[in-house]
C-alpha cells in the first residue's frame, strides 16, 4: 500500500503541476487568441483524437496487465506501434484536403499535417511510459510529464504571442512530444526497448482490438461536440461549449486520469496477487468521490466567476453551460473506475462491448439534440441525460465479472454527499444574498466563499470519520518529518 501512496503522491503532485500550467496556457490563450482561433485547433484534435486510439491499440495496458514481461512483448508492442504511427501519419495527411473542404476552411489542413507529425514520434514514448507505469515509477513520471508541458506551454504561448494563430497550439504539441521522447530516454526505458518485431501480435491483437474498438466509438462519442458543432454552427461556438466543458474536465480528465494511471497498475497488483479487488475499488471511489463532488459544487455554483478570472468576460456565454455539465462529472463519478478495474481483472472484451453499445448510443443523441436545437444548452442536456444512463449501465456489467459491495458503495457515498452539503451551503447561501442579478460576485468575496468551503471541507472529513482526513494527516506528518 506504501507504494500505491507513493506513486498516488507522484502522479498528484504531477498532476497540480500541469494543471497550474494548463491554467497558465489557458489564461493567456483566451486572451491571445479568438474563440473561432481556439474553436478550429479543437475541431482538428477532435479529428485526430479518434486516430491516436487506433495508435494507442491497447499496447500500454497490455504492456501493464501482462504477469510476465518478455523480450518478445515489449518488441511486438513497439513494432505494432511503429506501423500503426507511420500508417495513420500518411492516412491524416492524404484525407487532410477533404477535411478542410468538409469544414470549408483551408487553415484545417495545415493544422492537422502538423498535429500528424506526432503519430512519428509517439510510438517510442507509449512504449516507454507504459514500462515506467508498470514499474510504479511514477516520479520519473511526473519530471518527464511536467518537463514536457513545460517547454510545450512556453512554445504555444510564444508562438501565439508572435501571430501564429491556432498552429501555435499544434506545434506546442509538437514541442511537448520531443521533449517527452528525451526524458523518457534519460530515464533509461529506451534501454528496455528491443528491436521491433510482429512475434506476439497475435496475443496483443486479441487483448488490444476489442478495447480499441470500443476506444475508437467512445473517442467520437466523447468528440462529437467540437465535431458537430463546427459543422452545424460555427467554430466559434466549438470554443464556447468547449470552454464551458472544460471545466468539468479540470477533474473529469485531469484529475481523473490521474487517479486511473495508478489505480490501474494497483488494481492490477491486486488482481495479480490474490487480493480483495472490489474492496480497493470501494475505496477508491470513497476517496475520489470525497473530492469530486464538492468540486463539481463549488465550480456549478460560481462557473461565472471561475470563467471571468481563468479567461476573461469574453467568455461569459459559456457559464450558463458549466452547472450542467459539473452535473454530469459530478455523476459520472459513480462509474469513473468501473471498466478500470474490471481491465485490471483481465476482462477488456467486456469493458469494450460496454463501450461498443453504449457509446454509438451516446453520439447519435447528441447529434440529433444538436440538428433538432441548434443550441448547445440542449446539448448539454443530452450530456447529463448519458451520463444519468451510464452509472447503472456499467454497473450492470460489472456484475457480471466481479460482484459490486453496493452497501459499502451506499455507505460511502451518503457520507460524501453529506460532505458535500456541509461545505457547500455556506458559500451558496453567501451567492445567493450577495451576488447582484447577471452579475458575478466581487473578487474577494469570491474567494472569500473559496476559502470557507476548503475549511468546512476539511472539517467535514475531520467530522464524518472519513478516512482520506487520515491519509491527509499522515500526508502532512510525513512531509514534516522530511
Amino acid at each position: 500500500m506504501s507504494t500505491v501512496r507513493r506513486s498516488l503522491g507522484f502522479a498528484f503532485l504531477e498532476r497540480y503541476l500541469l494543471i497550474a500550467l494548463q491554467l497558465l496556457s489557458f489564461t493567456l490563450l483566451a486572451r491571445l487568441l479568438t474563440p473561432q482561433q481556439i474553436g478550429l485547433y479543437s475541431v482538428s484534435m477532435a479529428l485526430v483524437s479518434m486516430a491516436q486510439v487506433v495508435r494507442d491499440f491497447g499496447l500500454a495496458n497490455y504492456l501493464i496487465q501482462r504477469k510476465e514481461l518478455s523480450p518478445e512483448d515489449v518488441g511486438s508492442a513497439l513494432g505494432l506501434s511503429l506501423l500503426l504511427g507511420g500508417g495513420l501519419f500518411v492516412g491524416i495527411n492524404a484525407a487532410a484536403p477533404w477535411i478542410a473542404g468538409f469544414y470549408s476552411d483551408a487553415s484545417l489542413a495545415r493544422i492537422v499535417g502538423i498535429i500528424s507529425i506526432n503519430f512519428l514520434i509517439l510510438p517510442f514514448n507509449s512504449i516507454s511510459i507504459a514500462l515506467l507505469r508498470r514499474d510504479m515509477r511514477f516520479d520519473a513520471l511526473m519530471r518527464i510529464n511536467v518537463s514536457a508541458a513545460t517547454v510545450g506551454c512556453f512554445t504555444t504561448l510564444g508562438l501565439a504571442w508572435a501571430g501564429v494563430g491556432s498552429a501555435s497550439l499544434a506545434w506546442g504539441e509538437i514541442a511537448s512530444s520531443l521533449t517527452m521522447a528525451a526524458g523518457v530516454s534519460l530515464a533509461g526505458a529506451w534501454g528496455r526497448l528491443v528491436r521491433p518485431q510482429l512475434s506476439r501480435w497475435r496475443d496483443i491483437l486479441g487483448f488490444g482490438g476489442p478495447v480499441t474498438a470500443a476506444n475508437v466509438v467512445t473517442s467520437v462519442s466523447m468528440d462529437i461536440n467540437d465535431l458537430a458543432v463546427g459543422k452545424m454552427l460555427n467554430f466559434g461556438q466549438v470554443a464556447i461549449a468547449s470552454r464551458a466543458q472544460g471545466l468539468m474536465n479540470l477533474f473529469a480528465r485531469d484529475i481523473m486520469g490521474t487517479v486511473r494511471s495508478v489505480a490501474y497498475p494497483a488494481f492490477s497488483r491486486v488482481h495479480r496477487e490474490g487480493g480483495a479487488l472490489e474492496q480497493r475499488h470501494v475505496q477508491s471511489l470513497a476517496a475520489v468521490s470525497a473530492v469530486a463532488w464538492p468540486f463539481y459544487g463549488f465550480v456549478g455554483l460560481f462557473a461565472l466567476e471561475v470563467l471571468r478570472l481563468m479567461f476573461g468576460p469574453q467568455w461569459d456565454a459559456s457559464a450558463p453551460l458549466v452547472p450542467i455539465y459539473c452535473a454530469a462529472g459530478a455523476v459520472s463519478v459513480l462509474n469513473s473506475l468501473v471498466p478500470t478495474v474490471m481491465l485490471a481483472a483481465g476482462h477488456s472484451k467486456l469493458v469494450a462491448l460496454a463501450d461498443l453499445i453504449i457509446q454509438p448510443v451516446k453520439a447519435l443523441l447528441l447529434v440529433g439534440v444538436l440538428w433538432w436545437w441548434r443550441a448547445l444548452e440542449p446539448l448539454a442536456l443530452g450530456f447529463l441525460a448519458m451520463a444519468i444512463v451510464a452509472v447503472p449501465y456499467f454497473y450492470a456489467f460489472k456484475q457480471r465479472c466481479l460482484p459490486s459491495d453496493f452497501r459499502a458503495i451506499a455507505r460511502e457515498l451518503s457520507r460524501n454527499a453529506l460532505l458535500a452539503l456541509i461545505c457547500l451551503l455556506p458559500s451558496a447561501l453567501a451567492a445567493a444574498w450577495l451576488r447582484p442579478a447577471g452579475e458575478a460576485l466581487a473578487l474577494p468575496t469570491w474567494l472569500g466563499c473559496a476559502a470557507l468551503t476548503s475549511l468546512l471541507w476539511l472539517a467535514g472529513l475531520k467530522l464524518l470519520g472519513h478516512p482520506l482526513y487520515g491519509e491527509l494527516l499522515a500526508l502532512l506528518r510525513r512531509k514534516v518529518a522530511s
